[in-house]
């Protein structure tokens, strides 16, 4: 079965919105990732949004926008996900640890992000791709056999030969 997840990018005050993984299985345990996570049955992608970030970090944000989508595809084993990128720049309340045995909410400086090892390569080429460049993130991460590896990279999202038959719009 294909999941359906979110991550959160939400600047702070020059800062970024993260957070560490408790679960020592975790691909991405110790590294800081966006909040976000699985969306709910009769839930949209943007009350996923909303409700993990609170859930993760105890903050809140009223707008917010859609900017990349990245599959997550493991070779080993049956797990496959597509999730949605958003962003919001509008960012209220105080960062809480409300979920001490799954994870740890942080703010990161946005200046050393990107040479920041606690965040995956994967993770600071998406981040950048979506707030310095500006561009709609299309993204794959893939755990590869038989060693487990990851590849990962970014797809060319510039549409190509795209024709809209005139009819149609009439």
């Amino acid at each position: 079965m294909i999941r359906v997840q979110v991550s959160c990018i939400a600047l702070f005050n020059d800062k970024i919105v993260m957070i560490k993984k408790k679960d020592k299985t975790s691909a991405v345990h110790g590294y800081f990732i966006p909040p976000g996570g699985h969306v709910e049955l009769h839930e949209t992608l943007e009350q996923a949004c909303k409700r993990e970030m609170f859930e993760e970090t105890g903050l809140i944000f009223n707008d917010i926008e859609l900017r990349g989508v990245v599959s997550f595809i493991a070779h080993t084993s049956d797990y496959h996900s597509v999730c949605f990128w958003y962003m919001t720049r509008n960012v209220k309340g105080k960062l809480e640890l409300k979920e001490p045995e799954k994870l740890t909410p942080h703010l990161v400086e946005m200046e050393s992000l990107y040479e920041n090892k606690e965040v995956t390569d994967y993770q600071r080429a998406f981040i950048k791709e979506i707030v310095e460049k500006g561009n709609f993130l299309n993204g794959i991460v893939e755990w590869c056999q038989p060693d487990n590896s990851i590849k990962w990279s970014i797809l060319d999202n510039t549409p190509k030969n795209l024709s809209i038959p005139s009819k149609i719009w009439g």
